[in-house]
């Protein structure tokens, strides 16, 4: 049975006291009262209300005073606090909801107001514990699929974003392959950063977007700014206000967005496109990038004087082919998620299944390990996940064998091994073929954006003409 809601009355009136205490009673209320603030802090500590209804005219205490050590006893889970103040000082009103009160009743209080504004912050208090317990899980779920990892190397990447987190508006700079989580370790740095609060985190794909539109997203338009702007947007600037911006694959930027960014980060201020007015950028900016910048650089495509803005603090995020020991911790974590989102009784890995998963140098990294969890799920009917749901090109999934002895002098060498480049290009070529040339489809699979797709089969120079009818 769910116990009744605590509401605690500190006031010196008698008869406010006893009959508000007997109507919220009435409700359905846990209700307790206290004469003055001494006895309602003591009284406060040990009911532990969820909300209180304090006056502002105390004997022995001024009723902000009061409220301020309300908030302060138990920040971590600190009742909302309702005033009740004089008719005509408005100002004290004010001052208490500037020092953290719920809300306020003007005396003579009705009963009726009084029992739907405690009601009204009952629910904002739930609907508060429901966020913080929302952001709390996302944070477990980012720390966990990052600390999983049984690597040192991993566990310098979660160390490096613990200590920046406590820099709130130092810019981040993440480098890694396609795959290998840094959307995650954008994440954890944001959840782990003290005073962004309920504050969000906004992301821009800066590859997956057409150059056109880039800039309106990220700043934001005016009305009548270009052809289709009926009416003035936010850009993701403003959405993040007091939050994270989180721009991945900053190495396909643009050169003309590259000079504007710049130019926020050495402002912390902006202009809708079409604006007159500057706006400020209260937000950390963290990027990410699978390039090397520093080439990009050399090669006249990036901006040598944004990539120093941007390489504040660098983290590296290593592949999973760097840390095999993480490979099958990070299996089970996805095997335990894919399966209970899909309703399958799959409760562990099979020897043989575990011995291919760890000779695969999986080219997509960590997403590719998700993706070929998820479809073995799919296809597992048993308790037990058998190598035989596994999709893995077999000639690179088998074990390498032993070496053997050397060539006799004036033998031919064997041809070397081939390199990921070669691997990846055959899985796509594999996947499409599979699809049928549908890129959307191998987008799927392989758990990239369709843009990553169309890219990388423009580098690999794959032909598409021979799926076509």
């Amino acid at each position: 049975m769910t116990p009744a809601p605590r509401v605690l009355i500190i006031d010196d009136e008698k008869t406010f006291r006893v009959v508000a205490q007997a109507a919220l009673a009435a409700e359905g209320f846990e209700a307790r009262s206290a004469a003055s603030g001494g006895e309602g802090l003591a009284l406060a500590r040990e009911l532990r209300p969820e909300v209180v209804v304090l006056d502002r005219n105390l004997p022995d205490a001024d009723g902000l005073v009061v409220l301020e050590k309300l908030r302060a006893e138990d920040a971590g889970d600190a009742p909302l606090v309702v005033m009740a103040t004089a008719y005509g000082e408005i100002e004290n009103a004010v001052q208490a909801v500037k020092l953290g009160a719920f809300d306020y009743l003007t005396k003579p209080i009705q009963l009726a107001a009084l029992v739907l504004t405690v009601k009204k912050a009952l629910q904002a208090r739930r609907l508060q514990r429901r966020a913080d317990g929302l952001a709390g899980a996302a944070r477990r779920r980012v720390e966990r699929a990052l600390c999983l990892g049984e690597s040192a190397a991993m566990r310098r990447v979660v160390e490096l974003c613990e200590k920046v987190a406590a820099s709130p508006d130092t810019t981040v700079l993440v480098e890694g392959e396609s795959g290998s989580g840094k959307e995650l370790v954008a994440h954890l740095v944001h959840l782990k950063t003290p005073r962004r609060g309920e504050a969000p985190l906004v992301e821009l794909n800066c590859a997956a977007i057409p150059e056109t539109l880039l800039e309106a997203e990220l700043f934001g338009h005016e009305r009548g700014a270009f052809t289709d702007a009926k009416r003035a947007r936010a850009g993701l600037l403003e959405q993040a206000e007091g939050g994270t911006v989180f721009l991945d694959e900053i190495g396909d930027m643009p050169p003309a967005t590259q000079a504007k960014l710049l130019k926020v980060l050495e402002t912390r201020t902006f202009r809708r496109l079409g604006g007159t007015g500057d706006l400020g950028a209260d937000v950390r900016f963290i990027a990410a990038t699978h390039r090397d910048l520093e080439a990009a650089v050399a090669a006249g495509s990036f901006r040598l004087d944004l990539f120093h803005r941007l390489d504040v603090f660098r983290i590296r995020v290593p592949p999973l082919r760097e840390r095999p020991e993480d490979v099958l911790p990070l299996a089970r974590f996805f095997l335990a998620e894919l399966a209970g989102r899909a309703g399958k009784p799959i409760r562990a890995l099979a020897p043989e299944t575990e011995r291919r998963l760890g000779a695969y140098p999986f080219p997509g990294n960590v997403r590719e390990l998700r993706n070929v969890i998820e479809r073995a799920v799919i296809l597992e009917a048993g308790p037990v996940l058998s190598a035989d749901s596994l999709l893995l090109r077999d000639a690179v999934a088998q074990p390498p064998p032993p070496p053997a002895a050397g060539p006799a002098p004036g033998a031919p060498t064997e041809a070397p091994p081939p390199t990921l480049a070669d691997v990846e290009r055959a899985y796509l070529v594999q996947l499409l073929e599979r699809a049928r040339g549908n890129r959307t489809q191998v987008a799927r699979w392989m758990g990239v954006s369709y843009p990553t797709v169309v890219k990388k089969v423009a580098d690999y120079q794959i032909d598409l003409t021979r799926w076509k009818e």
